[in-house]
C-alpha cells in the first residue's frame, strides 16, 4: 500500500479517535458519572457472582463507589494510550528517526488532552483540570513505552528468525 494512501486511512482513524474522546469528553458531569458508576457497580456484581463472595447491594454499592474514580482515571489513560498509538503510526507515515515519532505522538497527546480539558470546562458540571492532562499524558506515555517494548520485542524475534534461516 503507498505511503499516500496509508497516510490518509491512519489521518481517519486519528481523527475518529478525537472525535471519540471529544464526545465523551461532551457529556455533562451527571450522565458521565452516571455511566462510570454502572460500569464499576457491574464490575463488582459481576467479580462477587464468580467468586461467590455473598456481598449485599450495598456493599456492591460502597465498593463500586470506592473505585469508580480509579476506573474512570483508567478509562482516560486507555483512551490516550490508544491516541499515542494512532498519533504514532500516523507520525511514521513522514520521514522522520523513529525517536521523533515518540515524542511527536507523546506531545500531540498532551496537546490534544489539553485542548479537551479546556472544552471541557463549557460542559455543565465539568471542569478543566491540568492534573487531568497530566493522567492523560501518563496514559499515552505508558501506551507508547508499552509499544516501543513490543516493537522491540518484535524486532529481535524477526532477526532471531532471519538469522537462523540463513
Amino acid at each position: 500500500m503507498n505511503k499516500t494512501v496509508m497516510r490518509l486511512i491512519l489521518g481517519i482513524m486519528l481523527a475518529g479517535w478525537m472525535i471519540i474522546i471529544f464526545w465523551f469528553s461532551n457529556q455533562p458531569a451527571t450522565e458521565s458519572s452516571e455511566i462510570s458508576g454502572t460500569i464499576s457497580y457491574r464490575l463488582v456484581e459481576d467479580t462477587d457472582e464468580i467468586f461467590n463472595w455473598g456481598l449485599t447491594t450495598d456493599q456492591i454499592g460502597n465498593i463500586a463507589g470506592n473505585i469508580e474514580y480509579p476506573i474512570r482515571k483508567a478509562a482516560h489513560m486507555t483512551e490516550y494510550a490508544i491516541l499515542g498509538w494512532l498519533a504514532f503510526a500516523f507520525s511514521g507515515t513522514f520521514e522522520m528517526r523513529q525517536k521523533v515519532h515518540y515524542i511527536a505522538a507523546l506531545g500531540f497527546a498532551f496537546c490534544y488532552a489539553s485542548t479537551d480539558e479546556f472544552h471541557q470546562l463549557f460542559i455543565p458540571g465539568r471542569s478543566g483540570q491540568f492534573t487531568d492532562v497530566c493522567i492523560d499524558t501518563a496514559g499515552a506515555a505508558i501506551g507508547l513505552l508499552l509499544l516501543a517494548i513490543l516493537l522491540k520485542i518484535g524486532r529481535r524475534h524477526c532477526a532471531k528468525s532471519a538469522h537462523t534461516l540463513q
